[in-house]
């Protein structure tokens, strides 16, 4: 893994030449923010936003840090998807849902994360690999030549890390689905993670762990 400095860039700021797809990175010089930023306008990455089961009605603490990625994606044109658990599609097949600006009663994530224009993904547990989600996220990546993708959302040893790295979702370790890293860069920071406990997973290949958030 090497990084150069960026003509014009402010102080510190680095972006890195992922050359080799099977390192992964621990990120100190550089911010997430900055690093999606540099990533769309220097580099010509395509990138996405996926936020992990951020539903409900009460915000998290760190709520700020997840509407300003957010903020950040709308301002660099970046793709968001917001993947939820719905029991439903364990027995029928639904269809991904677009924001618009009314309210969708069928959507479960935070109003607050619900920005126009992204797409609801339905799953029915953790992973959304599984067949019968809303949308085939694979294909979806692979379609849209998204090379990196921030991920974000609860809980990060468990669900997100199984979208994230891959892993089992069943108590006999049967049954196995892979990761985003699989396909794609992987970018995220404490900050847009929720878990009693930090990732355990920041060395895992093609996994670009970030110590700043801004």
């Amino acid at each position: 893994m090497t990084a150069r400095k960026l003509k014009g860039s402010a102080s510190g700021i680095f972006a890195f030449k992922f050359a080799d797809m099977e390192n992964a990175m621990i990120i100190k010089n550089t911010s997430l923010l900055d690093a999606m930023n540099n990533g769309v306008k220097a580099r010509r990455q395509k990138f996405a936003v996926i936020v992990i089961d951020e539903q409900g009605n009460q915000k998290p603490n760190n709520i700020e840090a997840l509407t300003s990625t957010l903020a950040k994606a709308a301002h660099l044109n970046i793709p968001v998807y917001l993947v939820e658990i719905d029991a439903e599609t364990r027995n029928k097949k639904l269809n991904p849902i677009v924001i618009q600006n009314d309210a969708n009663p069928s959507v479960k994530t935070l109003k607050d994360l619900r920005v126009k224009g992204a797409t609801v993904v339905k799953k029915p547990h953790i992973s959304m690999f599984n067949a019968k989600a809303s949308l085939d996220m694979k294909s979806e990546i692979q379609k849209n030549n998204i090379d990196s993708v921030v991920i974000m959302g609860t809980k990060t040893n468990q669900c997100v890390k199984v979208n994230a790295v891959g892993g089992y979702v069943d108590r006999l370790n049967k049954e196995y689905y892979e990761g985003l890293n699989k396909l794609c860069h992987v970018h995220t920071c404490d900050a847009i993670l929720r878990d009693v406990s930090p990732a355990t997973w920041k060395n895992e290949k093609n996994v670009f762990f970030y110590e700043k958030f801004a």
